[in-house]
């Protein structure tokens, strides 16, 4: 939406809002109840769902009247019936949706570190931010709809971490920035893991969609997963128990990257955009199983790995005192034809 035409506009519907705006709420039944929301419209085809209470996460996004995100059986949970329980507290939790954050100061596998039992990916998903506000703004004559938060990890004797983070969507292009600050606030050197689970569910996952990847190299994480390696592009049917496999995908060269899924028979894609010095693996999480059916483009710092693993493998990063590290992802949602050609064009042929 221009704000030029906004006078015109008002001529005929008086609130702009109905037409692009934000909605500020809270869940009212089941395990949901309390959990504070921001809807999103942009105007242009994208409405999401933020929410508050779960690190600024996203449960819920359509482009173009699609579902685009994973719509887990788990639903939306209140923050406040999370228990760690190792792995199962986190998948207890996990609605999914288009975008789960993991860390902040562990994410990956569970594991013991140094004396002390780390769930899986962190707290930081189940933790409400603060500071929390929604507004509409403009860059130029463009409005853009801005959520912010902090998201603070810490404990007694423990850490002092906060995720500052800032959501954009714009309203003139299908784009939302993810701008993210990791700050250490405390006076010991602390680890920094961070994962970005963004995940794409039906019907913008379905049978005969296909992603693309820039970056040159490709891992799998476990021999199932290398049985399939010469379809990892390739979204299947989904399969009675099927095992999910994880693929790394990274670079020996730093720099701009993508990765993007295509689903020609609705005719759109979705394009993850991330820095590979600051998010050096890119985690494809391909899960085909019935009832879990769910694609993951996931930037990284650090894989899916147990911390302790992480730091044997030398890629576990740290902040010291009074550091902070910036992190960027921007999510695009296409419906033109030479866009789409143009990402696949990029990208690397396996």
């Amino acid at each position: 939406m221009k704000k030029s035409l906004e006078y015109e506009l008002r001529k005929k519907a008086g609130d702009l809002n109905a037409l692009c705006g934000i909605k500020d709420y809270v869940f009212n039944d089941g395990p949901a109840r309390g959990v504070r929301a921001f809807d999103l419209n942009n105007g242009n085809g994208v409405q999401m769902t933020v929410l508050a209470d779960r690190a600024l996460d996203i449960p819920y996004l359509s482009f173009k009247g699609h579902n685009m995100g994973v719509t887990s059986k788990v639903g939306i949970r209140s923050p406040y019936l999370f228990s760690e329980e190792a792995g199962i507290g986190f998948l207890r939790q996990f609605n999914a949706g288009l975008m789960t954050t993991g860390g902040l100061t562990y994410a990956g596998a569970p594991d013991e570190d140094g004396g002390r039992m780390l769930g899986l990916h962190g707290i930081i998903g189940n933790t409400p931010a603060d500071k929390v506000g929604a507004w509409a703004d403009y860059e130029g004559d463009d409005k853009v709809l801005r959520v912010r938060g902090e998201i603070r990890e810490a404990d007694l004797f423990g850490p002092n971490m906060v995720l500052k983070r800032l959501l954009t969507l714009d309203t003139e292009k299908n784009v939302l920035h993810i701008h993210d600050v990791a700050e250490n606030q405390g006076y010991t050197t602390q680890p920094l893991m961070l994962l970005y689970h963004i995940n794409f569910g039906y019907p913008m996952l379905d049978v005969g969609a296909r992603v693309y990847f820039s970056a040159g190299q490709i891992e799998a994480r476990t021999p199932f997963a290398q049985e399939g390696i010469d379809r990892f592009d390739v979204m299947e049917e989904a399969g009675m128990g099927r095992d999910e496999q994880c693929y790394f995908h990274t670079d020996a060269e730093p720099g701009e990257r993508f990765a993007m899924i295509h689903n020609e028979a609705l005719g759109i894609a979705a394009a993850v955009h991330y820095d590979e010095h600051d998010l050096p693996i890119l985690c494809q999480w391909k899960c085909m199983r019935a009832g879990d059916y769910a694609l993951g483009l996931e930037p990284t710092t650090c894989g899916v790995l147990s911390r302790a693993e992480t730091r044997e493998k030398g890629l576990l990063r740290t902040l010291e005192p009074g550091e902070s590290h910036t992190f960027d992802v921007t999510l695009e949602f296409i419906d033109d034809p030479a866009r789409i050609d143009d990402l696949k064009a990029r990208a690397t042929k396996r």
